[in-house]
């Protein structure tokens, strides 16, 4: 049971790594100043408040209702839709370029935070890479939150603020078929 537990709430893990994905990347480009959907950001914010009711209870029970998993299901098909869309047409702006980094930075962070998370819930050794990444995820998140700021209020980010943008954003679109496929593995892992 344990390991089966472990697995459907790594599923859920990775499920809300991807709807963090969807609600940074609409919220970093409001606050930049670029076209965004007032509608996406609603309904995947919806999505991870469902998802964060379920996970408290998870946690105590280790065990999905029939709802649950029906719900789950539900918020996994809507959230692949939604990503479908989710890497935009190139070229793209820096401030698109950023929304996609920070996205995908607070993602990442968030699943590494839900593995060591796994870890302590259901008494599994976690490989130390995720511990390590905790701090690099924290500076690269402070490099995203800065420039959000400085270009939410208009102003212009100093300049080696900038430099590691492109890079990030490169290393993302290299890996854009990879974070595609990663969800299709969600309902095998949540079991649905």
């Amino acid at each position: 049971m344990t390991t089966n537990a472990s697995k459907q709430y790594n599923g859920i893990i990775l499920l809300t790594g991807y709807l963090q994905r969807l609600y940074v990347m609409e919220e970093v480009l409001v606050k930049v100043g670029e076209p965004s959907s007032s509608e996406r950001f609603h309904k995947v914010k919806d999505y991870l408040d469902q998802i964060y009711a379920i996970i408290p209870v998870f946690e105590e029970t280790k065990s999905l209702t029939t709802e649950q998993l029906q719900l789950l299901q539900s918020i996994t098909g809507h959230t692949e839709e939604l990503m479908s869309t989710y890497f935009r047409q190139l070229p793209m702006s820096f401030n698109q370029k950023l929304a996609i980094v920070g996205s995908s930075l607070f993602a990442e962070q968030q699943v590494n935070a839900g593995i060591i998370r796994l870890g302590e819930i259901f008494n599994v050794e976690v490989n130390r890479d995720f511990h390590q990444r905790v701090k690099f995820y924290q500076d690269r998140t402070k490099i995203i939150n800065y420039l959000v700021h400085v270009l939410h209020k208009k102003e212009q980010p100093e300049e080696q603020m900038l430099k590691p943008i492109e890079m990030w954003f490169n290393d993302v679109m290299r890996n854009r078929e990879h974070i595609l496929n990663d969800m299709k593995h969600i309902g095998t892992m949540i079991g649905f």
